[in-house]
């Protein structure tokens, strides 16, 4: 990592076996990033230590009050239709792009359909 640990810092485990037995669980750090043979650090509720290079460290919004958790709820949802309307775009975008291929298909193939006829005339008055 970067950024050396801190105690106090949260972290998630990722890429090894330990990360498969606490999935999604955040663990705190409970000493500043110690350099051995490999960094580590000790984690509060984990016995011994364990690898920086296998911990992500996470940001987590600090709720202090109902009020807190209101307004991080508010921003969410902000930030969730900010996605949506992404989204909606996207999906409007590709939608046009499908139907302008689609009369472009219609196109190609209205004017296969002349090309063969006008071959189909010039054989048969090449023929007379």
């Amino acid at each position: 990592m970067g950024n050396k640990l801190k105690k106090g810092d949260l972290v998630v485990m990722h890429t090894s076996l330990e990360a498969e037995l606490n999935e999604g669980r955040v663990w705190k750090c409970a000493t500043d990033e110690i350099t051995r043979s490999v960094s580590v650090v000790f984690l509060e509720g984990f016995s011994g230590h364990f690898a920086t290079e296998f911990l992500q460290k996470v940001d987590v919004p600090v709720v202090e009050s109902e009020m807190d958790l209101y307004n991080e709820i508010q921003r969410l949802k902000q930030e969730l239709r900010f996605s949506n309307k992404k989204n909606e775009q996207f999906l409007n975008d590709w939608k046009k792009a499908e139907t302008q291929a689609n009369r472009a298909t219609e196109q190609l193939a209205d004017v296969t359909i002349e090309l063969k006829n006008l071959q189909r005339s010039l054989l048969m008055e090449a023929g007379k």
